[in-house]
Order: C-alpha cells, then sequence, then structure tokens
C-alpha cells in the first residue's frame, strides 16, 4: 500500500490494442504520454499475441516517431489458437519515453481464403525503481537514423538495395560520447542470406536457380564515407523458416528480438562536432569472389535503420572539441575455395578477418577524455549442395571483439550454426526435412547503450537444436531443445548470479523443463541438462 502523498513505486500502462487482419502498409498509430503517476527510473515492455488460423511468421517494427526502438517477428497460428509474449528492456531508451511520442507498430499482413490469420497485440509499460540494482545511465538525447516518414503514418526503415539509407544529424555541440545501435535484417531473397551461393554458381545445377551474392554480409556504418565500424550479423531464423515445425513452441534465439548492433562512434566526435554538414549511412555487402572483397551487391532486401545515443557534458553551454590520433583499417581479408563436380555437388569454403581501430582525445568541461573503439572479427563458412540443389549443407561460425578505453569490452561468438537441409519435391505437393543447431556465446554483462561499464566478469551461453520434418498438404512435427546459461558477478544486493535452463519440446508440446538459479533447483531435475548447460558456458574461459 502506498503512504498518502507517496507516489507508487511500479505502474503500468497499455500502449497498444490492435488487430492486424489485412495490414500491409497500414501500421498501427497511437499517442505515447509518460506516466504521471510514479517515479520511475527502469522500464520493460511486453508485448503479447493472439492469432488463429493459418499464417505465414511476419516481421515487425516498433517506432517511436522517426526512431526504431523494437524488432520482433510472429509466431505462425494453428486452427485452435496460439498466444505469445515477449518482455524487452527499454531503460536505455528513458530519453524517449519520458516525452510524448507518436506509437507506430508496423506489422505487414494479409488475409484471404487460404491465410486466415490476424494478429491481435497487445503492448504494454511497466515503469519501475530497483534501487538495489546497479543504476544504468541512459543517453541524455537519441536522434534516428532514418527515412523519417513518421509524419507521413509510416515506418521509417530504409530498404536496401533500393533506397540510400544516408541521414546528415545535427548533435548537440555538448556531446561528450555517442553510440549508434543498428537494426538490420535480411527479408524475401536475402532472408536465408547465410546459405546463399556466390553468383558463378547460381546456375550449378541445370533447372535450378539458386540464390546468389554468397553467404557473407558485412553491415557497415560510414561517416562521410569512411567505415566508423561495421558488423558481421546474426543468423536469425524466423518462425517459418528452414522448416516451419521446428519452432512449435520453442523459437529461434533472437526471433522475437531481433539483434541491435551497437557501434561508438565516440573517436568521430571531432569531426562530427566541426559545425559541418556530415553524412551518416548504413550500407550492406556481399563477398565478391571476382576481386576478392566485398561489394555493394546485394539481393532484394534489407530494412535498416539506427539511432544515436548521445551523452552530454554536465555544462550544457560547453563546446566538445578533440583531436583524432589514429584510424587504422583495412578491408576484410577472405580465404575463397569452391569445388563444383558438374550435375552432382558444389562445395564452397569462404572465410574471412577484419580489424578497426580508431581514437580520439576529446576535450571535455572536466579536461581531456580518451576515446576509443576496436573491433576484430572473423568468419568462417562451409556449404555442401547435392541433388540439384535439394540437399543443402551450411556450417558457419562468426567469432568477434569489441573495446572502448573508458567502458569495457566484450566479446562474443556466434556458434555453432549448422543448418542440413532437404527439399523434397513432388507432383501436387513438397515436402522439407532439417537437422539445424544454432548457438550464441558472449562474455560481458550489459549494453554500450546502457551508459555504464560492461561488466567484463559476466557471461551467456545458449544453444538450440532441432530436427523436424514437413509436408506442405499434411504438415509435419518437429523436436527441438534449446538450453541455457548465464553467470554474472553479484554485486549491491543483486540476488541472481547463476541461472541455467534446458528445455524440450516435441509433437508442438513441451515435454522437460529444467531450470537453476544460483545452484538451486527450481524445477525438475536433469543431471544431462546440468551438464550442458556447464559445457555451453566453457567459451571465454
Amino acid at each position: 500500500m502506498t503512504a498518502l502523498g507517496e507516489e507508487p513505486k511500479e505502474c503500468t500502462q497499455t500502449l497498444m490494442v490492435h488487430t492486424f487482419g489485412w495490414s500491409y502498409g497500414q501500421p498501427f498509430v497511437g499517442n505515447y504520454t509518460p506516466p504521471t503517476n510514479c517515479n520511475w527510473t527502469n522500464v520493460v515492455f511486453n508485448l503479447s499475441m493472439t492469432s488463429a488460423g493459418r499464417q505465414f511468421d511476419r516481421l515487425a517494427h516498433l517506432f517511436l516517431g522517426d526512431i526504431e526502438v523494437w524488432r520482433t517477428s510472429t509466431a505462425e497460428p494453428n486452427p485452435t489458437g496460439i498466444i505469445f509474449n515477449y518482455t524487452k528492456d527499454m531503460t536505455h531508451l528513458s530519453s524517449l519515453l519520458r516525452q510524448p511520442q507518436k506509437i507506430i507498430f508496423d506489422l505487414g499482413n494479409l488475409l484471404n481464403e487460404i491465410y486466415t490469420g490476424s494478429f491481435t497485440a497487445t503492448l504494454t509499460a511497466t515503469y519501475y525503481s530497483p534501487h538495489q540494482f546497479t543504476p544504468l545511465n541512459p543517453a541524455a538525447e537519441i536522434l534516428p537514423i532514418s527515412a523519417e516518414k513518421s509524419s507521413e503514418k509510416q515506418p521509417s526503415h530504409f530498404h536496401l538495395p533500393t533506397d540510400k539509407a544516408v541521414t546528415t544529424p545535427k548533435l548537440p555541440p555538448n556531446t561528450i560520447r555517442a553510440v549508434v545501435a543498428l537494426h538490420a535484417s535480411g527479408n524475401a531473397d536475402e532472408e536465408f542470406w547465410y546459405t546463399n551461393v556466390p553468383d558463378e554458381y547460381t546456375s550449378a545445377f541445370p533447372g535450378t536457380s539458386l540464390l546468389g551474392h554468397g553467404p557473407f554480409r558485412e553491415i557497415q556504418l560510414l561517416i562521410d564515407g569512411q567505415v566508423a565500424g561495421f558488423v558481421w550479423p546474426f543468423t536469425t531464423v524466423f518462425t517459418g523458416g528452414i522448416v516451419p515445425s521446428l519452432w512449435r513452441p520453442i523459437v529461434a534465439p533472437t526471433a522475437y528480438d531481433l539483434p541491435e548492433y551497437e557501434i561508438d562512434i565516440s573517436p568521430f566526435l571531432p569531426k562530427l562536432l566541426d559545425g559541418r554538414d556530415h553524412e551518416i549511412e548504413i550500407a550492406v555487402l556481399s563477398y565478391d569472389s571476382s576481386s576478392n572483397s566485398v561489394q555493394r551487391s546485394i539481393g532484394t532486401d534489407w530494412l535498416v535503420s539506427g539511432r544515436i545515443h548521445i551523452w552530454k557534458d554536465e555544462d550544457p553551454d560547453w563546446k566538445t572539441t578533440g583531436t583524432t590520433q589514429q584510424y587504422l583499417s583495412s578491408p576484410p581479408l577472405f580465404q575463397y575455395l569452391p569445388n563444383l563436380i558438374s550435375n552432382v555437388s558444389l562445395d564452397v569454403a569462404l572465410s574471412a578477418s577484419r580489424n578497426l581501430y580508431t581514437s580520439s582525445l576529446l576535450y571535455t568541461s572536466s579536461g581531456p577524455v580518451p576515446a576509443t573503439w576496436i573491433q576484430t572479427l572473423s568468419y568462417s563458412s562451409i556449404m555442401t549442395l547435392k541433388d540439384q540443389g535439394n540437399t543443402q549443407y551450411v556450417k558457419t561460425w562468426t567469432k568477434g571483439s569489441e573495446s572502448t578505453v573508458s567502458f569495457g569490452s566484450r566479446s562474443y561468438l556466434y556458434s555453432p550454426l549448422i543448418f542440413n537441409t532437404t527439399f523434397i519435391p513432388g507432383a501436387s505437393s513438397f515436402g522439407l526435412e532439417a537437422n539445424v543447431e544454432v548457438g550464441h556465446n558472449q562474455r560481458f554483462q550489459g549494453k554500450w547503450t546502457d551508459g555504464v561499464r560492461l561488466d567484463e566478469s559476466g557471461k551467456m551461453a545458449t544453444v538450440l537444436k532441432g530436427q523436424a520434418v514437413w509436408n506442405s498438404t499434411r504438415g509435419g512435427n518437429g523436436t527441438t531443445e534449446q538450453t541455457w546459461g548465464e553467470v554474472k558477478r553479484v554485486a549491491n544486493n543483486e540476488a541472481v548470479g547463476s541461472y541455467g535452463r534446458k528445455v524440450k519440446a516435441s509433437g508442438d508440446k513441451v515435454t522437460g523443463d529444467y531450470a537453476r538459479i544460483n545452484g538451486i533447483l527450481v524445477t525438475e531435475d536433469d543431471e544431462e541438462a546440468a551438464r550442458e548447460v556447464e559445457r555451453i558456458l566453457e567459451f571465454g574461459r
């Protein structure tokens, strides 16, 4: 109970309740007003959806004005109906959420006599003040890198390669730190980009046309044409991807919360604050075997946007200046080994590595402050196609590290990523079979846009394994299991230092659920699951 005159410590408001039927080009548009009945330091959004019938998975975008803040996707429904939800921490967007905003939620869907499923979405926000937790330091201001179409009541992401994703932002003169958060995902011909073949092999099997531009993508952030940072993206698999029956009810990692990739552009502040106009661009590139380098050649399409998180000097009248000390960047180094046995098989091996180093000295009201951004990435992909391209094996991994002088460092490994798939053509229907493994490991706690130094002692790992069969007229069945482990430093009375869980599903139902918190069993015991949690957490030891 709240004492008389005391504001509650938690409050919740509903931001959207909307049904998306035939909704291409018709996003939900509403108004956001910050709560006035409670003080808060943290906020989480919860998105819940229901659907019944037959329908594809659908991509969705949440914008506050011109700024994309969440990219998600739907589960595929069944005739009796489903419900799914996801909770996302939005504290790093506090400066936006303390001001009135236009909400634009875009979920393009279609309805006809075959595809009958609508999606009814409910979005809520819960505001609270966890005083016992380590406080974050969200950005004072956030600017868009987008097409800025909110005035037209439309989402503001760019479509590549059709658009050129360029903006000319004006940073406040007293900016002392800037971090860009990028949204980028492949769709249509680029949805399974990691399985695409080099352009010279799109017709490797007579009568079959394979998707091209190769299995490598690089997302670049450019400032006046100079690479300020780059991303080798994670392979998000949507709930209709590979084989639909793989993802019921356990979905692939990041399907409900597509990755946000962060790049610290603080070393470029001496340039961005010199009073001139400067272009910031998002580009997506592929591997070109003829030049053994990256090029701006991709299929249709990639949807991209970004945000600039800005921290300001404590003196509002300060004008930040600085000197650029060092910039070292070279194109990716590739090793490429293809092997085609005419009308029998195609093997493609591709590996890459790249480094970037930038540093500047910024002059703030408190004195000189160094700013650095350092990236090191490596990548490997092995691919085999047989049976006129109907059978494909793909194994890939990406390993990277990022560091700053003042806010810590992090390392990550996208592995295992293994897809073994078979397409079975038929006269009136077709079949799909697949075995998959999808994994993600990281050694750090937090994100750059939290505004505090990363906890480099924390680590997280997850691995999903599944096998499934499916027929276009009869449907199918799948078996999936996912293991999750997380360990972090316990400080300031935070309660959870370790968490481990393994969930198994088969035939659209959960068949096993094991979990431990701080080593204490909270669901059914499973020694095999305990060993699996320990094994996946070995990354970075």
